[in-house]
């Protein structure tokens, strides 16, 4: 008996990729996320595209899932994300300023800008509040009714959420979960598209190793905040001695580090006595 061969769906790289440069499956789920705005028809759809190095070569860069621009200069930035860093607030604050200094040119007054849109497709709920569609406007904190237009909006769409979203928004909900969409329309038309890539022996090729590099991403993540919690622990550990005793010594403050840490700590001896130094002078 043949072994069940694995699904890919929609928030496989690869796929989410091919799907989104489809110009007519890009709008829809644009628009699904966008329900009060009336998304007109997509000039061009960049997968992949980096910024971030434009002026600067210190500054930090960020590769954007898909960057789409409409027919009257806005932008979408529509990115995929599967798995929760718990940072996604000053993640989404740091593509919205790298969108913004790519869009502007030196001497271009502000309202040069173009209205963005930056969209978030969970497949877990940031936020622990269930909603499907979570919405972020400037407003001033005592009176709602004044608010700061930036021309800019951050969507997050969470699809483990519920609520009562138009068919649309549902529709790109069940399409993220792997759940069958019954009606015909675009999101049917998607949804066949993705079995056949996954018919398909060379996009499967592409797939597995899209998934393959996405956990590889995930493990690095997960070995740099080890390192960057046990680099706290280290320059916790200096703190405390450094209060409660001043005249402490570097070997004393590493002993008491190494017994007290356990051996999946992630820092070498070499690490931790260079923490010591650095902070117990």
């Amino acid at each position: 008996m043949l072994e069940e061969q694995k699904y890919y769906g929609f928030t496989n790289d690869e796929i989410f990729g091919s799907i989104m440069q489809n110009k007519r499956f890009c709008k829809a789920i644009i628009q699904a996320a966008l329900p009060d705005v009336n998304v007109v028809s997509i000039e061009s759809v960049d997968a992949q595209k980096e910024l971030g190095t434009k002026s600067d070569k210190r500054s930090k860069s960020i590769r954007l899932d898909i960057a789409v621009k409409d027919k009257v200069g806005n932008l979408y930035d529509v990115e995929m994300q599967v798995n929760n860093n718990h940072d996604i607030g000053p993640r989404m604050r740091y593509y919205q300023s790298s969108m913004d200094r790519d869009t502007l040119d030196r001497g271009e007054p502000y309202t040069s800008l173009s209205r963005t849109y930056l969209i978030f497709l969970c497949a877990f709920d940031p936020f622990g509040r269930g909603k499907l569609r979570y919405s972020f406007h400037l407003y001033d904190d005592e009176d709602k009714s004044i608010q700061l237009k930036n021309n800019a909006e951050n969507i997050i769409i969470n699809s483990k959420g519920s609520g009562n979203g138009d068919t649309d928004l549902l529709n790109l909900q069940k399409l993220m979960n792997d759940d069958k969409i019954e009606a015909t329309g675009v999101f049917k038309e998607i949804q066949t598209k993705i079995q056949e890539y996954n018919d398909d022996p060379k996009r499967r090729n592409l797939m597995r190793t899209a998934e393959l590099r996405m956990k590889e991403e995930i493990a690095v993540a997960t070995r740099q905040e080890a390192r960057r919690k046990d680099q706290n622990t280290v320059i916790a550990f200096v703190t405390f001695f450094k209060r409660t005793q001043p005249k402490i010594s570097e070997a004393e403050v590493y002993s008491a580090i190494k017994d007290s840490v356990g051996p999946d700590f992630s820092l070498s001896d070499g690490e931790i006595r260079e923490i010591i130094h650095q902070n117990l002078k």
